[in-house]
């Protein structure tokens, strides 16, 4: 595995830490991880909130999540040294990267690379509201098996109460990668981040860039072009939100 290794020689000066989505864990990332790895980039990762199925991580209550991506902010840096981490996360782990930025950890931060991030809350196809309903009528099923779920759908309390403030922070760097086949983070404005002051956003639909490119919300984290699109997010000038073309 790419993470973690304390005895690497990074090119870059910032270590980049992943975090996961809900139901997932930081091994979604390996090549991912592997492409930046290879081109002198530090990467870190590790799985944060409660194991819902032996290997699935990311469970639990939001409020408590953003406490597990702090402590492994902090824990990136202090083992590296370094001042700020740069993040790459997908689905529920971007919105807790907006969190845990707001909530006071923007100055960690340098630059954030979402994919298919749930920033707004899905409509989940156009369920949310049903789903949201069975969640108010069995609150206990809820709150045992996948209370994040819940919070995450469009309207709900959670993200009216605790995540409708600013996308962004200034001095931080964004790029958000979305794709038009998401099917679980719909519609696609959930991914798309509103620039505050200071901060510098690049919204990338990749079937709008590179022809119909669509992989689905699971697949990102280990998809080549995204892969790509991470390294650029990572390096690209600031105020330059066209992204390249890759060799096919």
């Amino acid at each position: 595995m790419p993470f973690n290794d304390r005895n690497f020689k990074p090119e870059h000066p910032t270590p980049v830490l992943y975090i996961h989505g809900i139901n997932s864990r930081t091994a979604a990332f390996e090549s991912n991880a592997q492409t930046l790895r290879e081109q002198g980039f530090w990467v870190w990762g590790y799985d944060y909130g409660d194991m819902i199925a032996p290997g699935f991580f990311g469970a639990g209550d939001l409020n408590s999540i953003v406490g597990d991506v702090e402590e492994h902010v902090d824990r990136v840096l202090r083992k590296t040294g370094a001042k700020q981490v740069d993040i790459v996360a997908h689905s529920q782990g971007a919105l807790m990267t907006k969190l845990f930025i707001a909530r006071g950890g923007a100055e960690k931060v340098r630059r954030v690379v979402a994919m298919g991030g749930n920033f707004h809350g899905t409509d989940f196809r156009g369920l949310a509201g049903q789903m949201g309903e069975v969640a108010s009528r069995h609150p206990h099923f809820t709150a045992l098996f996948a209370p994040g779920a819940a919070q995450q759908l469009a309207g709900s309390a959670w993200l009216r109460e605790f995540a409708s403030g600013p996308d962004t922070a200034p001095g931080i760097v964004y790029t958000s990668i979305y794709s038009p086949a998401d099917t679980v983070v719909t519609p696609a404005s959930a991914s798309m981040l509103e620039a505050g002051p200071g901060a510098d956003v690049a919204n990338i639909d990749s079937g709008r860039w590179y022809d119909g490119y669509a992989p689905l919300h699971a697949l990102m984290p280990r998809d080549p072009l995204y892969a790509d699109l991470t390294v650029w997010g990572l390096l690209r000038e600031v105020g330059k939100h066209v992204p390249p073309r890759f060799p096919d």
